[in-house]
């Protein structure tokens, strides 16, 4: 007897730990490799710039009827954003992986994007040692509108965490370079938190290790923002925001 236990008792309760932890350790590692798969990964053409570029298109629980115009879906919109900065026909209008417009593994980046949830989104990113990471979304304000034309009530809004100033450089080059290309003209940086436009804490600003920049591309409220966000001739621009905040490596 051992504190009131038999050794049988002891051993088959030191069994059940063992075995119990084996299972744990195999849970966990079986969602850690789940969620890895759900991302998906691009190898750069040509040399390796030294570089890693993480991006998490939406992946909102109501997409499709958060206002969206022409019956369109926000993380379907955002998806195939992020793939086409990834990896798109569009150079700048022409197919020629040297053009000023080139996507993101033209330009030596290794890209991720992210095909999960938002918790392992983080995770990867992190475990994966992106250098830089962007969520895709589009933006909203009110439903059943789409036939709106003022341009200046839409534009392009990018989101920096409040504290990193880097996040705060890159979240400036993308909203230039993005925004110069949308349909609105409100084009507006906001920090996170501590500005309305953000008024949730947005974990992949926070708990993310690379440089990060939350990127709403264009309102989906209106037709000319969704008719702009499904046209194929400018997500190359995220590459070149990239480009430019790291000086072209």
């Amino acid at each position: 007897m051992f504190n009131g236990f038999s050794r049988h008792q002891i051993s088959r309760t030191t069994g059940t730990f063992i075995a119990g932890t084996a299972t744990l350790i195999a849970t966990m590692f079986y969602i850690y490799a789940d969620s890895a798969k759900a991302d998906l990964n691009y190898e750069q053409y040509g040399n390796w710039n030294g570089y890693k570029v993480y991006l998490s298109p939406a992946r909102h629980s109501n997409a499709g009827g958060r206002g969206e115009c022409k019956g369109k879906n926000e993380n379907t919109m955002a998806f195939n954003v992020a793939l086409r900065a990834t990896s798109g026909s569009y150079y700048n209008g022409q197919p020629n992986r040297t053009a000023s417009g080139r996507n993101l593994r033209a330009r030596g980046y290794k890209v991720r994007i992210g095909n999960g949830t938002l918790r392992s989104a983080i995770a990867n990113s992190n475990a994966w040692g992106a250098d830089l990471h962007i969520p895709i979304h589009s933006n909203a304000d009110i439903a059943e509108q789409c036939n709106r034309t003022s341009a200046n009530s839409f534009g392009t809004l990018t989101i920096h965490y409040n504290n990193s100033s880097r996040g705060l450089a890159f979240a400036n080059k993308l909203r230039e370079l993005i925004g110069s290309s949308s349909p609105g003209t409100r084009d507006t940086t906001c920090k996170n938190p501590g500005h309305p436009c953000t008024a949730i804490n947005l974990g992949e600003l926070r708990e993310t290790n690379a440089v990060a920049a939350y990127v709403e591309a264009e309102y989906h409220t209106w037709n000319r923002g969704v008719s702009w966000l499904e046209n194929p001739s400018w997500p190359w621009r995220i590459g070149y925001a990239v480009d430019s905040f790291l000086n072209y490596p």
